[in-house]
């Protein structure tokens, strides 16, 4: 039963490792640029409303 809880605990840390890696591995955007993206999508789906 120990060896059970011991593998659970070192699938679920090697989850979350990958997961850190990935959220690394993704470049940081500015948050000016957050909402820049934010406003393009936004007048894409008023374009879309309007048309």
């Amino acid at each position: 039963m120990e060896h059970t809880n011991i593998a659970l605990e070192a699938e679920a840390n090697r989850h979350q490792l990958a997961e850190r890696i990935a959220r690394a591995g993704t470049p940081k955007l500015p948050a000016t640029a957050h909402r820049h993206l934010l406003a393009q999508r936004l007048h894409r789906i008023a374009d879309k409303i309007d048309n």
